[in-house]
């Protein structure tokens, strides 16, 4: 059996690259080429034959409702450093009740899949400013809180620009472009 680990980041993947296809937007999974390409999980193909958009993709669930999973903080340098590299970052927030009890029998579908497709430099500040928040945040009993492996979310309000945003994708293959 696939892990729901492994399977829900590839599902992702696969999703936003059938999305983009579905917009008219020609997108090419790296299929396993991520050392090459900064991190990305697909890339866009522009007018310019030798650039290509960088698409990272992020999916998980989250059980607080209102808010959108971004994904997990790896330490303290998230609140300083750049964690996304590609040009756009694509959140993928999966139905948490279907998420956890699918069973790769067919019940996860697109009805299940929530899309934000976030430029680098907003989706740096918006991650960057909630890691600081659930930082800043005091435990219970007085000490500091970890950021290894906290699962890091912002409240939907603040994401519903770019929710279904397709046409980031779609009308700016010039301007945030990378080498290939």
């Amino acid at each position: 059996m696939i892990s729901k680990k492994e399977s829900h980041g590839r599902i992702g993947e696969a999703a936003v690259a059938a999305k983009c296809w579905m917009h008219g937007i020609r997108a090419w999974d790296t299929g396993g080429l991520r050392r090459n390409f900064a991190g990305s999980d697909l890339l866009i193909d522009t007018p310019s034959l030798h650039r290509k958009l960088l698409v990272q993709v992020k999916t998980g669930y989250i059980t607080t409702p209102g808010h959108v999973y971004l994904t997990q903080c790896t330490g303290e340098r998230d609140m300083t450093d750049d964690k996304f590299d590609a040009d756009f970052v694509v959140f993928v927030n999966l139905d948490p009740r279907v998420a956890a009890a699918h069973e790769h029998d067919g019940s996860l579908d697109f009805s299940h899949l929530s899309f934000y497709v976030v430029p680098r430099d907003a989706a740096n500040r918006i991650f960057k400013r909630e890691v600081k928040k659930g930082y800043e945040r005091p435990l219970r009993n007085g000490g500091q809180r970890k950021l290894t492996y906290m699962a890091v979310s912002v409240p939907t309000s603040e994401m519903d620009q770019y929710r279904d945003a397709w046409h980031i994708l779609k009308n700016t293959p010039n301007n945030a472009v990378t080498d290939a």
